[in-house]
C-alpha cells in the first residue's frame, strides 16, 4: 500500500490545527494536550499521558466561534476510541505521546461546530 493509497481511504477532510484538547477515560486520570490535526472522524493530538491502542476516551475540544468577536470559543465533547499511539509502549523518559483517536460518538452539536471550523480552515 502507498501513501497515496492511504490518503485516498479517508473518508473526511483532515486540516492542521492546535486546538486545547482535554482527554478523560481509560486507567488514567484526566489529561490535557493540543491537537495537530483534525477532521470530522478522529483528531491526532500531542499528549503527555500513554493511552493503549483501543481504550474509549472522552474528548472535549475547544473550537474557535467566528461568531464571538471576542475570540469566543465553543466546547464540543466527543466520544472516542484510541487507534494509534506513538511511541507504541509507554516510557519513563518520554515527555509526550502523539494519539490518534477515530470518534465513534458525536452529537449533531458537536458535527456541526467541527464541520464549520474545518471549513474554514480548508477555505483560507
Amino acid at each position: 500500500m502507498t501513501a497515496m493509497d492511504f490518503d485516498e481511504r479517508r473518508k473526511a477532510q483532515r486540516v492542521e490545527a492546535n486546538l486545547a484538547i482535554t482527554l478523560s477515560g481509560g486507567p488514567a486520570e484526566e489529561a490535557t494536550g493540543k491537537t495537530l490535526n483534525i477532521s470530522t472522524n478522529g483528531v491526532y493530538f500531542q499528549s503527555p499521558r500513554f493511552m493503549e491502542p483501543l481504550t474509549k476516551v472522552q474528548l472535549e475540544l475547544m473550537i474557535p466561534d467566528p461568531e464571538c468577536q471576542d475570540e469566543g470559543e465553543s466546547s464540543v465533547t466527543i466520544e472516542g476510541i484510541v487507534v494509534r499511539v506513538d511511541p507504541e509502549k509507554k516510557d519513563a523518559a518520554v515527555s509526550s505521546y502523539h494519539v490518534a483517536v477515530f470518534f465513534t460518538f458525536v452529537t449533531e452539536y458537536a458535527k456541526d461546530i467541527l464541520t464549520e471550523y474545518i471549513k474554514r480552515r480548508v477555505f483560507s
